[in-house]
């Protein structure tokens, strides 16, 4: 049985080598994706394509971005999945540990929620 850990570590190895369209598979249609609004493109998106634009997005601010996804906590519904995001970007290396907080229904990523240290991201990014 599949467990909705399971789909999420395909998400996350799928970001790992650039397989948008992957990750983009694995989302519900209505997908509410939510990054603190501090940051550069923070903010609530809906649906796969909105998601899709920040990613598009992410260039401009890293020169080198990696999600390393270290620990999932499921229950029901819910998997809380913290890592770190280790990178590049204009004012230097970074690495920042994050909390991931995914509902799933019916095996598709239903909503997103991240937080992380937006003083040290912006720090970063510039």
């Amino acid at each position: 049985m599949t467990t909705n850990s399971d789909v999420l570590r395909k998400g996350y190895e799928a970001f790992a080598r650039q397989d948008i369209p992957a990750v983009l598979a694995l989302f519900d249609p209505d997908i509410v994706w939510y990054a603190p609004d501090t940051v550069r493109n923070g903010g609530t998106y809906t649906g796969p394509d909105e998601v899709l634009s920040i990613f598009m997005t992410l260039p401009e601010n890293f020169q080198g971005l990696k999600v390393n996804a270290r620990q999932f906590v499921e229950q029901g519904d819910t998997v809380v999945v913290l890592g770190n995001h280790v990178g590049k970007a204009a004012n230097g290396d970074f690495d920042i540990p994050f909390v991931h907080v995914w509902t799933l229904r019916d095996g598709k990523a239903t909503s997103f929620t991240e937080h992380f240290d937006t003083v040290r991201m912006n720090q970063a990014i510039g």
